[in-house]
């Protein structure tokens, strides 16, 4: 019997229901177990110590998206500056990398990371989701915890997203883009 896919936006639950019945999104690495081969978890095992591969994996990527989950639960509450600072770690980035890609001054970055409580302006905020390379709901988040939102009436917003969601972090090109717009460039 086929199981229909699962959308990842129905969360663990979703997730949980179809694993516990034995199915799983159809051609995904986690399909039926029942329709995929079976192998010995060592040799000479009993019978009833056979495994299904991609049970396992499926039990590995639960683990790792509850884990994120928890990591995420745990910055609820955190600052602009705090949040900031995780994002950098979790991304295995350097300070020094992320205001120079985002062509911030270093003063004013050192503001930021040694001030919990400092809210930088939304054009400093912006230039600091594209110098750590968030996506685009990181990015969103960040922006909320400094009491600023992307908007979608907003020439300058839209450029930024469009960056954003395509991935092309270059503080450069992304002036050039505001220009040609008649807009207001980022970088003073």
């Amino acid at each position: 019997m086929e199981s229909q896919p699962v959308s990842r936006f129905s969360g663990f639950m979703g997730l949980m229901g179809a694993h516990s019945k034995g199915m799983m999104p159809v051609g995904s690495a986690m399909a039926s177990c029942e329709s995929m081969p079976l192998k010995e978890a060592e040799a000479g095992a009993p019978e009833d110590s056979i495994v299904c591969d991609e049970e396992a994996s499926y039990d590995d990527a639960l683990d790792r998206l509850t884990d994120a989950l928890d990591d995420r639960m745990s910055h609820m509450a955190d600052t602009f500056s705090e949040y900031l600072m995780y994002l950098i770690e979790s991304k295995e980035l350097k300070n020094a990398d992320v205001y120079k890609a985002a062509l911030i001054d270093k003063k004013v970055f050192s503001k930021i990371k040694n001030n919990p409580d400092y809210h930088p302006n939304k054009n400093t905020a912006l230039c600091l989701c594209m110098g750590a390379k968030l996506n685009l709901d990181e990015s969103r988040d960040l922006l909320a915890r400094a009491g600023y939102a992307l908007s979608p009436c907003s020439k300058t917003d839209i450029i930024f997203s469009y960056f954003i969601e395509n991935e092309i972090y270059d503080m450069i090109e992304l002036d050039i883009q505001l220009e040609e717009h008649g807009l207001e460039c980022m970088i003073s």
